[in-house]
């Protein structure tokens, strides 16, 4: 499988693992300013940016043995994982698996089962695929993005919605949503040990706030940080530099 990847810096290891329907430029920010200190490793999952979809049924675990493939090829033993969405459930799946292959997790807007709320939200991602990536990009922004940050940014949005609808792989997302859908490890999820951060949004429209103090409880070796000012997508504004900072922190211990 040919996917796309992006190594930079040297260091120890810091792997991103971006969510559905984006890609490795989602982590333009973090790993601009984190290369200098880290080895950062990005890669677009199966069928989202320049990786190849292939013909294989896709599973949670499709993804998992897809970074596993891509770390061994790097020659790269153990990371530090940092997941967003989609992204953080695989990151906590290839910890389950592997776990003597991380250090540490940062699981951003993340989930470890979709509850009922998520269900249906996710569930309406797929019909409004079904229909036009344009029709799912209107779905979500509100999920997303507060109102005022829509207002503010309504022309930049329009330009990367026909952008996006340009190259979006639509058939690849629908199976990246059955996988978020079929995503459950409660049974599981007390294996993970590693030294966790849960980052989350105040207001996020996809993965309610309840849902992430959920997440947190269930990982032992973690701690809950919420920001107060966003929704699902927490890389924004000046959330963008207190992050930098939060990871700067988290690893230095």
């Amino acid at each position: 499988m040919n996917l796309n990847c992006k190594v930079e810096g040297s260091g120890i290891p810091l792997v991103f693992i971006h969510g559905l329907s984006d890609n490795l430029l989602y982590w333009e920010f973090l790993a601009s300013n984190l290369k200098g200190d880290f080895q950062i490793i990005r890669f677009d999952l199966r069928g989202h940016g320049e990786s190849e979809l292939g013909s294989d049924e896709i599973t949670i675990d499709t993804y998992v043995e897809d970074l596993n493939g891509l770390l061994e090829e790097l020659n790269i033993s153990n990371a530090n994982l940092i997941g967003f969405s989609l992204g953080g459930a695989i990151a906590q799946s290839f910890t389950i698996k592997y776990p003597d292959k991380v250090d540490s997790l940062v699981l951003m807007s993340s989930f470890y089962k979709a509850d009922q709320h998520s269900f249906e939200v996710i569930t309406q991602f797929k019909k409004t695929l079904a229909n036009s990536f344009g029709e799912f990009f209107d779905y979500i922004l509100p999920l997303i993005l507060c109102p005022e940050v829509i207002e503010e940014n309504k022309e930049e949005l329009m330009v990367l919605k026909e952008m996006a609808s340009l190259n979006a792989n639509v058939d690849a997302f629908i199976k990246a949503v059955d996988v978020s859908l079929d995503f459950n490890i409660e049974n599981e999820i007390s294996k993970i040990n590693v030294p966790t951060l849960v980052l989350a949004g105040k207001y996020d429209g996809v993965f309610l706030l309840e849902s992430h103090k959920d997440l947190q409880r269930q990982i032992e070796n973690s701690e809950l940080i919420v920001f107060d000012n966003v929704k699902h997508n927490i890389l924004i504004g000046e959330n963008n530099e207190k992050i930098l900072d939060i990871l700067k922190s988290f690893y230095k211990k």
